[in-house]
């Protein structure tokens, strides 16, 4: 096996974070500081480089299982809750730019490296963190065998609950405030001006948004006019590339607030190769199959002026699982339990249900190895920042 250098991977992860930045430096610097907050976060924002190491070592691939679809950039934290088309607000899988099919166990791996990397910040001791991940593994073969979802622990429950109480009011003073002549995206941490091309692109995207929402298309829409724009600065591997936020109002007066997000190769393509399916229908497929609820209003834009995107509604009933307040503990432990539960259920309700692994030795053994590789090469990422600073002070 090729021992993958840290400092070869750090330089191939500026190279992937300038690949998606293009022209905007500002948002390679945000992407920047976001992977090297912790080697979570350095994790989370390098899932192509995951598998391109997968693709140079492929020892560390696991017998092949059942395939379907996957989230492909499986971690931790891609969970949350949301309102759906339904109606309701649900717990969930709620990020799928990196869906495809693959075998399932990539899913697994990933989600097992995250909890191993994320052990700092729970203040877990190795042995800790390992029990942890053989913990979710197991609730993740519980669901796979058809067992009901646990009862969601109060983390998650209040996150539920912070969600369903937010008004839509209260997310637009968030998100866009009123300001001199009404509300705003205010630019600066969030929220960019849009460049030339994106202004122009508008009228197009919000007449193809228009079209493909169908039957679910709100009452006025016909009527909605820009009240702003910008570039939404959110996510960490898709950070930089284009994400359009679009406050409307109606002649009603409504206002609602929408999500354009382009879409682009999924992570797992490095490793498995093309889906051959356009990039925003990928995405929303996948997400159709992986969860009885898809996020509300979601739909596939695969020919826009600006390329294929995926546009939402952004709702108030929204919320991230957001672990870095949790020490290791029972309340630790259940939530990574219902994380996954969530991910077993989502892959028997693509492809139903399958048979497991008797024990996870084998992934445990591969999930310790890229924990310490995905560490070294985050120090190393790291290092390249100081070294930076350290020559402009």
């Amino acid at each position: 096996m090729k021992v993958p250098d840290p400092f070869e991977l750090a330089v191939r992860q500026n190279a992937l974070d300038r690949e998606v930045a293009g022209h905007r430096t500002e948002l390679a610097l945000r992407k920047h500081k976001k992977l090297t907050s912790s080697p979570l976060g350095f994790f989370r924002g390098s899932a192509r480089l995951f598998y391109e190491i997968l693709a140079e070592n492929r020892s560390l691939t696991l017998d092949a299982g059942p395939s379907g679809h996957v989230v492909g950039d499986m971690h931790l934290e891609n969970v949350g809750a949301y309102r759906t088309d339904s109606d309701d607000v649900v717990f969930d899988l709620n990020d799928f730019d990196d869906a495809t099919t693959a075998p399932v166990w990539v899913d697994k791996l990933r989600l097992a490296v995250s909890v191993l990397l994320a052990g700092r910040s729970f203040q877990a001791t190795a042995v800790e963190s390992l029990a942890l991940a053989s913990d979710l593994l197991a609730a993740y073969d519980e669901a796979v065998g058809g067992a009901p979802p646990p009862t969601l622990p109060k983390p998650i429950v209040d996150l539920c609950d912070r969600a369903r109480k937010r008004s839509r009011k209260e997310l637009l003073d968030m998100r866009a405030p009123l300001e001199a002549g009404g509300r705003r995206f205010s630019r600066g941490e969030r929220y960019l001006d849009l460049d030339r091309a994106e202004i122009a692109a508008l009228p197009s995207i919000i007449d193809s948004y228009r079209r493909a929402l169908g039957p679910r298309l709100p009452a006025h829409a016909a009527s909605w006019r820009v009240v702003d724009a910008a570039h939404r600065i959110a996510g960490n591997g898709s950070l930089g590339r284009a994400r359009i936020a679009l406050l409307v109002a109606d002649e009603s007066g409504t206002e609602r607030l929408f999500e354009f997000k382009e879409a682009a190769p999924a992570a797992p393509e490095a490793f498995f190769g093309p889906s051959g399916v356009a990039p925003a229908s990928r995405v929303v497929k996948a997400a159709s199959s992986l969860v009885k609820s898809p996020p509300r209003q979601l739909v596939a834009l695969d020919d826009t002026p600006l390329g294929a995107l995926i546009g939402r509604k952004l709702c108030p009933e929204e919320d991230k699982l957001d672990l870095a307040r949790l020490s290791v503990g029972p309340k630790l432990f259940n939530v990574a339990r219902v994380v996954g539960n969530v991910l077993g259920h989502a892959h028997r309700r693509d492809i139903g249900p399958f048979a497991t692994p008797n024990d996870h030795d084998d992934l445990l053994d591969r999930a310790v190895y890229l924990a310490g590789i995905f560490e070294s090469a985050y120090l190393a990422y790291s290092r390249s920042t100081f070294v930076a600073a350290v020559a402009h002070a």
